[in-house]
């Protein structure tokens, strides 16, 4: 297949062969090297090009310039072109340490297929649950919104524009619902997807502001599973939120978008719910809307409210395994343990593969101190996430839970030094449940400098009781901002 000839993006087209760059078809300045460096960035949206791939790319071997100088100059070349801003990018983000990644939506036209965003963070061994914000919040903004998204008819590959004029909207409706329908698989695999057949829907459609919504879900997702990390997820996700504001501002999908993206990128809760109470009057019916705006009051510590929305989402989506394991999630913050513990069965009882409900259970029974009980449900979600293998359970048990735990935090110490990511909050709550405090707040304060989604709950999170009352643990909680009630302080909660 042939390469294509124009790549668009914004108001830009880039013409790779020729190295030239338009904005609404006026020529924008720009010498050789930063081109080749814009070329390559383009070809690769979403992922992370190195800076050695860059220098490799772009100087000859055995040359004795000062590539690292060069290199630099050449992205501020880019950004100056683009009118892009290196703190607050749409189009160039930088990667510390690593490189840079093109974040804005590419559309490939005059041949070829349009260019794939795959992400490309790091990624850990294990799938991990998102219970507070992201397995349910960012998953609502996936699923608002479209009928049809599960009838999809037969696709014969992603279509591609040979018309910049031509709007398909057919085949943009189409490649919206299969994006949702990947989005919502959440595996690294479906997010990648989801964001290439995003951007194949806005190639028909330009002007959707679901489909920019979706991608900025999309985005915040591979921080949520911890493919990306959270800071490198937040400014595509903020752009493409920015977009679908100045489309359409008065959708649920996107007032949720805007919601997501002030609470974690700018810890601003005011804000975050001024958007969701927005969202919900835009669509009061919406379970998905509903499970939001609970999992919001859930983390301001307004555990009565939160209940009575996800109650409410329940009641609209009764059968709905995502919606019941956040309700028996925010009883386990409210610190109604036995009600949670119900909850959860009743979500394994709708859905008995479902990964989160299992390894939900598997932490609340730890902070309940039923260590049988929650090495079983580990056990069972380890099945889930990596295969059933004959006697987990068996050997669990017999090594005991602080040596199940034990083993957890040696298994994240080895994925960290083979240079995978993994979420220090993870390791704050293994710690925790060892009652190795100060180990505990360590990791807490690592998690806040990544700004991990984990911390719209730590205020009210049981598993770091015993953290409460600590300077350390007082200062994180205040970074966040966290608009806890008078009433509510860092030891909430009914435990029982």
């Amino acid at each position: 297949m042939s390469p294509p000839q124009r790549y668009r993006f914004g108001l830009f087209d880039l013409d790779p062969g020729a190295g030239e760059l338009t904005r609404d078809g006026r020529g924008v300045p720009l010498q050789d090297l930063p081109a080749r460096l814009l070329v390559a960035l383009v070809e690769r949206p979403g992922e992370v090009v190195t800076r050695e791939e860059l220098q490799a790319r772009l100087w000859p071997p055995g040359h004795h310039l000062d590539v690292e100088a060069g290199l630099n100059t050449a992205v501020r070349r880019v950004r100056e072109a683009l009118d892009d801003d290196a703190g607050q990018p749409r189009f160039v983000a930088t990667v510390p340490r690593r490189g840079y990644r093109f974040i804005a939506p590419v559309v490939a036209s005059g041949g070829g297929e349009p260019p794939a965003a795959p992400p490309a963070g790091d990624a850990t061994t294990a799938r991990r649950a998102r219970p507070l914000v992201w397995a349910v919040g960012v998953g609502v903004l996936l699923a608002i919104g479209v009928v049809g998204a599960l009838l999809l008819r037969p696709m014969t590959g992603l279509l591609e524009v040979s018309d910049p004029g031509d709007v398909d909207r057919a085949a943009a409706e189409e490649l919206y619902a299969l994006a949702r329908h990947h989005a919502e698989r959440r595996t690294r695999e479906g997010l990648e997807k989801a964001i290439a057949a995003y951007q194949s829907s806005l190639a028909r459609q330009p002007d959707q502001a679901r489909a920019y919504s979706g991608l900025a879900a999309a985005y915040a997702l591979l921080g949520a599973y911890d493919y990306w990390s959270p800071r490198e997820a937040i400014e595509p996700a903020r752009v493409m939120v920015e977009r679908a504001l100045e489309l359409d501002a008065d959708t649920a999908e996107t007032q949720v978008a805007l919601a997501w993206v002030r609470l974690l990128g700018e810890w601003d809760w005011e804000g975050a719910e001024s958007a969701l109470d927005r969202a919900v009057a835009l669509a009061p019916e919406s379970a998905d809307v509903r499970l939001w705006r609970g999992t919001y009051r859930s983390g301001a510590g307004r555990h009565d409210e939160a209940i009575a929305e996800l109650e409410l989402a329940v009641t609209l989506e009764p059968t709905s395994a995502v919606a019941r394991t956040a309700l028996a999630w925010h009883l386990f913050y409210a610190g109604r343990f036995e009600e949670a513990v119900e909850a959860s069965l009743r979500a394994i009882d709708v859905a008995p593969d479902h990964y989160d409900a299992w390894d939900n259970l598997k932490w609340i029974e730890i902070t309940r101190g039923r260590a049988v009980e929650a090495l079983v449900a580990w056990a069972r979600a380890e099945d889930l996430d990596h295969g059933p293998k004959p006697g987990r359970e068996r050997g669990y048990r017999a090594a005991g839970l602080p040596e199940m735990l034990r083993r957890s935090i040696a298994g994240k110490m080895e994925a960290i030094a083979a240079g995978r990511r993994v979420p220090p909050y993870d390791l704050a709550l293994d710690h925790a449940a060892l009652g190795e405090v100060e180990s505990a707040l360590d990791w807490l304060e690592r998690s806040l400098a990544d700004r991990e989604t984990d911390l719209i709950g730590v205020a009210v999170d049981p598993r770091l009781e015993i953290l409460h009352g600590h300077p350390r643990y007082e200062r994180v909680v205040r970074a966040v901002g966290v608009p806890l009630p008078r009433s509510v302080g860092a030891d909430s909660g009914n435990r029982r």
